[in-house]
């Protein structure tokens, strides 16, 4: 693959246990760098909606699947009835062996190429309060801290501190 080209794909249902894989691995490396980020499980059923609603995509690399993300219209659980025009990005993970060839950079620019296209004026994520790495990417990358937020796990067992982010777009 060309390394400025980037083959997102939707994904299929037989992607399901490759994208569960990815996010088991990332919540490990998260849990051995004492950041709480993840750690209560995915269940497979989100992950199975995510597909079924188009709203999971997957890159590949060879027959593997390296890299995900899923991307929503509305997010109204975190974001509330907020009306700006944005996709909201969740569940972005990189397989380890594919860390380091910038697939959640590049995944997160082809995000905004869908909000882009799609006249929206924003890309939205939130991730956890006490992982400084990866809200260091964000950053990094344009996002802008909103605010923090107190957010109930899956399963709804805990509650959590999230932080909120935005990247305005600019046509």
């Amino acid at each position: 693959m060309d390394q400025d080209e980037l083959a997102v794909e939707t994904a299929r249902i037989e992607d399901v246990a490759s994208a569960k894989a990815l996010i088991d691995g990332a919540r490990e490396w998260l849990r051995s760098h004492g950041i709480d980020q993840w750690q209560d499980a995915v269940p497979n059923s989100v992950l199975v909606r995510d597909t079924e609603q188009g709203n999971l995509f997957v890159v590949r690399r060879g027959p593997e699947v390296a890299a995900m993300v899923t991307v929503y219209d509305s997010d109204p659980e975190v974001w509330g009835d907020d009306a700006t025009s944005a996709l909201y990005v969740h569940r972005l993970a990189v397989g380890q062996a594919h860390r380091g060839a910038q697939l959640g950079e590049r995944l997160l620019r082809w995000v905004e190429e869908q909000a882009l296209r799609r006249e929206l004026r924003a890309v939205r994520l939130d991730c956890a309060t006490d992982n400084p790495g990866l809200r260091r990417f964000y950053e990094q990358r344009g996002f802008r801290h909103l605010r923090d937020l107190t957010v109930t796990a899956p399963d709804g067992g805990r509650t959590l501190t999230s932080s909120l982010y935005e990247r305005l777009l600019v046509r």
